[in-house]
């Protein structure tokens, strides 16, 4: 592990995109910018695995007051292998780069393919919690419109065609400030019926903003009759796209706009040469209709494609000491949850 040279600063998308895993949005020097204005700040390093294979993994740190600097990782470093996994743990600890509290990983390493036994000795331990899901549906864009929409469920093609034929339309919108108004009430609107906690509007354009202008983020909205009905907000890296953020209104609900807009956007990213969409965000398998809180979009999501991947989660290296490290499981980080319950603007991740 070092410190990335100018050079790769300059070009550091491209490095991420080069990653094992394909790359990913959030290693991106926009992700990294936008997140040294809320509180955190980037510093981008490389991985020097066997072969000569490279890694770029950009870390974020955050000073906590009373316990001292955590380091975190957001879905990287961007590594898929087991072994892979436990080089890039070996040399975050030999090299000594990251000095403060804890350093929490978030690789994409499928949790069926890890050995645990082998993470406590590498010195790493479970975290208290995931900052984003650790648990996915992936939609393979790489057959092509036709094989695509045989491959979702009936209810999904007959939902998708219920919408065409009603005169729904999606449009791919400039980031206006109309249209990022209107994409975040169409997220409140969610939020109000699904109750899972919304950042502030400022947070959202921040980075809707940010990685439009980087060329890495793309809005749609959906409409019928002058009625907006439906947006997402798409990001993308190299061939691979997720699906930020969503939205709906209740209205005419019965023209099942969404599933148009999730169509519409596949198709977009196909015209792009994007061969990989994460629809981000599902329960683990074993939660699957158990009533945890996104088991509702999973039903959704599970139209276009019901396997869920299932990553290994987020482990943290102490880098304090035991004492320090416990003090902040036991202590710190459920502060930091209270306040975020009492206020979206304290989420800590």
């Amino acid at each position: 592990m070092r410190r990335a040279t100018e050079d790769e600063i300059s070009r550091w998308d491209e490095l991420v995109a080069a990653n094992p895993d394909g790359g990913n949005s959030l290693q991106t020097r926009t992700w990294g910018e936008f997140k040294a204005r809320w509180g955190w700040q980037p510093a981008q390093f490389v991985y020097e695995l066997t072969g000569g294979r490279l890694v770029a993994a950009q870390w974020l740190s955050r000073q906590i007051p009373g316990f001292g600097v955590i380091w975190y990782c957001p879905k990287g470093p961007g590594v898929t292998t087991p072994a892979d996994y436990l080089e890039v743990v070996r040399q975050t600890s030999a090299a000594g780069l990251l000095a403060g509290l804890w350093a929490r990983f978030e690789s994409e390493v499928l949790h069926d393919e890890m050995d645990i036994s082998s993470l406590a000795e590498a010195g790493l331990v479970r975290a208290n919690r995931d900052p984003a899901s650790k648990s996915t549906i992936f939609v393979d864009l790489s057959p092509g419109e036709e094989a695509l929409l045989a491959n979702f469920s009936q209810s999904a093609r007959r939902n998708i065609r219920k919408a065409q034929a009603g005169g729904v339309i999606v449009d791919v919108v400039p980031a206006t400030a109309e249209n990022l108004d209107i994409m975040f009430g169409l997220m409140k609107a969610t939020e109000a019926r699904a109750k899972y906690g919304l950042r502030p509007q400022k947070y959202f354009l921040d980075y809707w903003q940010a990685q439009i202008a980087a060329g890495q983020g793309q809005l749609f909205l959906a409409h019928h009759e002058g009625d907006i009905l439906a947006g997402l907000f798409l990001t993308y890296l190299g061939e691979r796209g997720w699906y930020k953020d969503g939205g709906s209104f209740d209205l005419k609900r019965e023209l099942q706009a969404p599933y148009l807009v999730q169509w519409e956007v596949m198709r977009w990213q196909m015209q792009q040469g994007i061969k990989q969409y994460d629809l981000l965000g599902s329960p683990n398998r074993d939660k699957v209709g158990t009533g945890v809180s996104n088991d509702g979009l999973y039903t959704f999501k599970s139209k276009f494609n019901p396997e869920i991947t299932e990553f290994m989660g987020c482990y943290d290296l102490p880098l304090a000491g035991k004492l320090a490290y416990t003090a902040w499981r036991k202590v710190g980080e459920r502060v930091a949850a209270r306040l975020a319950a009492r206020s979206p603007e304290r989420f800590l991740y």
